[in-house]
């Protein structure tokens, strides 16, 4: 048995658990999108929290997966794996685990793109009714960038009592 054959079950075991990590990921974006479209924003920080964590665990999983390309003699970045495949057509899990991982990644980085866009709309709506909120405070605005009460300054004379 040579080195490739004795890696290939921790390859394929990586490319698992690397695939289940990737799918709890979506799934978390899933929530977050539905959150988000429901108006739920009090969810989100934590689904901010656990998509940190996700993504955490799943670029733990791709060194482990680097160094097991590596330790079989092929670079750890996308061409290695694809001169493994070529190199290993009998490798059908392995090649499908890869084919599912790709698929799912690009599938997380379209939900994302779209919870950035509806983050993005949430933000201009709130933007308008702040904008509203201030031209009707005849005072100007209440509030500074950094959000504490801004001290309106009022010229004149003052009353002296005497």
């Amino acid at each position: 048995m040579n080195l490739v054959s004795a890696k290939l079950p921790q390859l394929n075991q990586s490319l698992q658990n690397e695939l289940s990590a990737m799918t709890s990921l979506t799934e978390i974006l899933k929530l977050e999108q539905a959150a988000l479209i429901e108006g739920h924003v009090n969810d989100l920080n934590e689904f901010t929290k656990r998509k940190g964590q996700c993504i955490a665990q799943v670029a733990e999983l791709e060194k482990i997966r680097s160094t097991h390309l590596e330790e079989m003699g092929f670079s750890s970045d996308l061409n290695g794996i694809n001169a493994f495949l070529a190199q290993a057509p009998a490798e059908t899990t392995i090649a499908d685990n890869w084919t599912q991982l790709l698929a799912i990644a690009e599938k997380a980085k379209e939900i994302n793109r779209t919870n950035g866009i509806l983050i993005n709309r949430q933000l201009m709506r709130n933007q308008g009714a702040l904008n509203v909120l201030q031209q009707s405070n005849p005072a100007g605005a209440m509030y500074g960038p950094n959000g504490q009460a801004k001290i309106q300054n009022i010229t004149g004379r003052g009353l002296v009592i005497g």
